[in-house]
């Protein structure tokens, strides 16, 4: 009985459908992290460029993310341990440049979670093969359609975030140096 049940999910569109949806759920994954880091990214980046014009520091950010890098970035210029300072400073450069590779691995991943139920569709349809054609061509849909969906989803996240990460993220680079400049400008003047 146990048998029978799992030869239907393999056979008809069970195993198809679960794997597909684990492709879903992975992109879903990916798309709520790329926009939280995204949005720290251009919270960030907002901030720094706007105490780099601003004359006085006092500007009301817009978001609580924004409160909290301003408050940051007040601790870091105000810090008696330039040591402390400069690590904080690095850490806001590594996590920026942490968003393109992000990127990369989910675009990667998907893509190669919809490989995975191509090899494994094929691989499912020569063991079961025989001379049962309907048997064969059974797992054959579990490798088209998890290789769309990987593929569509790949290229869906790429479409979404390739050209607003590089961006953003140069963005935030500069802003995050020129504020380091301007931060050591004013150290070496008060010393």
């Amino acid at each position: 009985m146990i048998a029978a049940h799992m030869e239907a999910f393999v056979q008809g569109w069970g195993l198809t459908i679960a794997k597909c949806g684990v492709i879903v759920l992975v992109f879903i994954a990916a798309w709520l992290h790329l926009a939280r880091e995204l949005a720290w990214v251009r919270a960030l980046t907002d901030q720094l460029g706007l105490e780099l014009v601003a004359e006085e520091l006092g500007s009301k950010p817009s978001s609580l993310a924004a409160h909290e890098i301003r408050d940051e970035a007040h601790a870091i210029a105000t810090a008696s341990d330039p040591a402390w300072a400069q690590k904080q400073v690095r850490s806001w450069l590594m996590r920026a440049q942490r968003l393109e590779p992000a990127l990369a691995f989910w675009t990667d991943l998907l893509r190669q979670l919809g490989l995975l139920g191509t090899v494994l569709g094929l691989g499912i349809a020569l063991a079961i093969g025989g001379d049962d054609v309907a048997k064969l061509l059974g797992p054959l849909a579990l490798a088209i359609w998890t290789t769309i969906a990987g593929l569509a989803c790949s290229i869906l996240l790429s479409a979404m975030y390739a050209m607003k990460l590089t961006a953003w993220v140069d963005a935030c680079e500069k802003n995050i140096e020129a504020w380091d400049h301007k931060r050591r400008e004013r150290r070496g003047a008060a010393a």
